[in-house]
């Protein structure tokens, strides 16, 4: 049976070409998916009025391409009759300067620091960990099942001066209060 050996061979060559574009492809359909979301937390958030001079709604993200670039799609959309901006930032003295700011889970080792740096500045934050809202972030985005769940950190939307939606406390899977 010489002939099934190359043929079975060609089979795992193939297999294991088409693994890592499966996994990208995953990893690109859950960061549209985390990007949407992101899009839908900013649509059910009230900010402080000092807090929305303008008529920009600028959301930010860490990072080099925040959830795969998919995070940058959303410039020039509106939201709350305000124009979507996107920034990806690199420095601290600009998180501030942001309405909505995404943490990934690989700036997880700064996530302490930039949490408590925004303790009490008008910044929704959502990050990409397990552990974020219980860490002092406000929404906490999680993967369940093959669907892309969220946690809430009442306690800290509060402490921003951030009103969130009953719609969007509904949806999450806890509340801290």
């Amino acid at each position: 049976m010489p002939p099934a050996r190359p043929h079975k061979f060609r089979w795992s060559m193939f297999t294991l070409l088409l693994l890592p574009a499966a996994a990208t492809a995953d990893t690109l359909a859950e960061d549209s998916v985390k990007a949407g979301i992101i899009l839908n937390f900013a649509k059910y958030t009230e900010w402080p009025g000092a807090a929305l001079a303008g008529d920009s709604l600028r959301v930010c993200g860490l990072g080099n391409q925040p959830l795969s670039g998919k995070l940058a799609q959303m410039q020039g959309r509106q939201v709350q009759s305000r124009e979507i901006q996107v920034r990806i930032l690199t420095r601290a003295d600009e998180w501030r300067d942001c309405h909505v700011l995404f943490i990934p889970a690989a700036e997880k080792q700064r996530g302490d620091a930039i949490l408590r740096a925004l303790a009490q500045a008008p910044v929704l934050t959502v990050g990409d960990s397990e552990e974020f809202a219980q860490s002092g972030g406000i929404i906490g985005l999680k993967l369940r099942a093959g669907r892309v769940r969220f946690d809430i950190n009442l306690a800290a939307a509060r402490k921003a001066g951030l009103s969130l939606s009953s719609q969007l406390l509904k949806l999450a899977d806890t509340v801290q209060q």
